[in-house]
């Protein structure tokens, strides 16, 4: 696998995981379409200012997510350490210089990735409920359209499924891990140092980029497909919301308004006025939507 370092252009970080890495997350094309599901407030702020705020993504719903990818590497580096019948001391070792690694490369010297979710579901039974209280809208969007209106060239960009199969992501961490793994065993800082620190570097990147897709399977209802962006150089200018009274950090990204090719509005809002607003609305902002895809949602809503 190509070697790929913090100094890579943005455009060259973002083509090799759309070449390399998305295929090794899911083996399913791209999506056509991609679905947003908010409430009227977020739906109205979306769609009159053609952009999205883009949070952190350390201020997830579910804070655990990217921990969950670095447990689970570190229970295949022990079995790692196991199959290749490394005594006790040895494996304490190689584990501690791990956690060091990690600590240094995802908490002391950290990139700000920012995390945008989808669903790949129209009329997600769970999102409606979730995110938009039954009431709210999703917004569907052409994919690939959307994802080039995000583009820069400043900006690194990831795109995919998420992966809720542990048994794949076992798979796909320790094809990573073995490269650590074998440089942690042999000890091969002692020679070509810098050489060993690109590829050291490398392998945790890519396990960063997975940690990013992955999440336990308890989720896998969800049916999400994430972007996340990252700006070179950390030096991105961000805002901040707020949230149950919490600060969020946020990016904005814009996109045109053509992106945007349907609306469906929430199971609750099951009234004729509801479908009538939204179309004027629409006619206002001069969105151009065909009228087969502005639709209820088919899901019998209980008062």
């Amino acid at each position: 696998m190509k070697v790929i370092t913090r100094g890579a252009h943005a455009h060259e970080y973002s083509e090799f995981f759309q070449r390399s890495m998305r295929p090794i997350l899911s083996k399913k094309k791209p999506p056509r379409k991609i679905y947003h599901y908010t409430d009227i407030y977020g739906f109205k702020g979306i769609l009159e200012n053609n952009s999205f705020w883009i949070s952190h993504i350390d201020f997830l719903n579910d804070k655990t997510e990217i921990k969950y990818t670095f447990n689970l590497s570190q229970e295949i580096l022990l079995s790692l350490c196991k199959d290749e019948g490394l005594n006790e001391i040895r494996t304490k070792m190689i584990m501690n210089i791990y956690e060091l690694l990690i600590d240094m490369y995802f908490v002391q010297n950290k990139k700000n990735y920012y995390s945008l979710s989808f669903c790949i579901n129209p009329d997600s039974n769970l999102l409606w409920s979730n995110y938009s209280q039954n009431d709210g809208y999703c917004i569907m969007f052409d994919y690939e359209n959307l994802v080039k209106s995000f583009k820069d060239t400043n900006t690194y960009l990831l795109a995919s499924y998420v992966n809720y199969d542990v048994d794949d992501q076992k798979t796909i961490l320790k094809s990573l891990l073995k490269k650590v793994f074998n440089i942690l065993k042999n000890d091969e800082m002692t020679d070509e140092v810098s050489n060993t620190l690109i590829h050291l570097s490398s392998a945790l990147e890519l396990i960063h980029m997975v940690s990013i897709f992955f999440k336990d399977e308890c989720f896998a209802q969800e049916e999400e497909f994430r972007i996340a962006l990252h700006t070179v150089g950390n030096d991105e200018t961000y805002q901040c919301r707020i949230s149950s009274g919490t600060f969020i950090p946020y990016i904005e990204r814009k996109f045109h308004k053509d992106v945007v090719s349907g609306v469906t509005i929430g199971p609750k809002n099951n009234m004729d006025i509801n479908l009538e607003g939204l179309r004027k609305f629409l006619e206002l902002k001069e969105i151009d939507i065909s009228p087969d895809e502005i639709k209820k949602s088919r899901i019998p809503y209980r008062f």
